[in-house]
């Protein structure tokens, strides 16, 4: 089986005082298709830098980074942008929705560009909704409007609404309180046992890490420890 996430000897330099400093340093990691994955780590760790490297945000100084078996170094600026928005969804902490825009026209965003009518836009865009939790009378509204789950859950629609192979999700539960990151919590477990969606998520809160099937941990660019949670919170009773 090709797994969804390949990098071999990963590696991303950056200035700093004259220098190059490493701030992942020969990471090799894989992902198979279906798994759910968080990552965990100190402030400057190599997290964040390695997220946006998946994402294909950014590129790596050396080594490879393969995502469903195709080598990301070899596309070109145009076929990036189209795998980042037919084979990736991300959900940030910060939600990252346009303030001007109602929850349903947030999530038709990565559909813009997809051949198909505004109708089926519309109805992709509310069933998406609907899958998050989103009762009807939510899909106009603005984000301003809606509590933070609620964004949140646009974000998670926004996400799924072109089915990506992998949904990259950076500490989505940051903002949030206890029994509402629960509740997200208790979402992302359920995409993934149920659809067989591959996830990885940045987070640094154990008990947001324990919905996972694996925690991956970052030191210095390294990855330092790989473990399974002692209690799997998202596993069916």
């Amino acid at each position: 089986m090709t797994p969804t996430v390949q990098t071999r000897e990963l590696t991303k330099l950056f200035p700093s005082g004259g220098e190059m400093f490493a701030a992942l340093d020969r990471v090799t990691f894989s992902m198979q298709p279906g798994e759910f994955t968080t990552i965990m780590g100190p402030s400057g760790s190599g997290k964040s830098t390695f997220m946006n490297i998946l994402g294909c945000l950014d590129r790596a100084t050396s080594g490879t980074y393969e995502l469903d078996g195709v080598d990301v170094a070899t596309l070109t600026s145009d076929q990036l942008a189209d795998l980042r928005r037919t084979k990736i969804g991300f959900v940030f902490q910060a939600y990252n929705l346009l303030a001007r825009t109602s929850a349903l026209e947030n999530v038709e965003l990565p559909m813009v560009y997809e051949p198909i009518s505004v109708a089926q836009r519309h109805e992709r865009a509310r069933q998406a909704l609907l899958d998050v939790g989103l009762e009807e009378r939510h899909h106009r509204q603005m984000p301003n409007e809606l509590s933070g789950g609620q964004q949140q859950r646009v974000a998670i629609a926004r996400a799924l609404v072109n089915a990506p192979r992998l949904i990259l999700a950076d500490e989505p539960t940051g903002a949030l309180d206890s029994k509402t990151s629960r509740d997200l919590m208790d979402l992302f477990a359920s995409l993934n046992r149920e659809r067989k969606i591959t996830i990885l998520m940045v987070t640094h809160e154990p008990h947001v890490a324990a919905y996972a099937q694996r925690i991956v941990s970052f030191r210095d660019g390294h990855i330092v420890d790989e473990q399974a949670p002692t209690t799997q919170q998202g596993a069916t009773p």
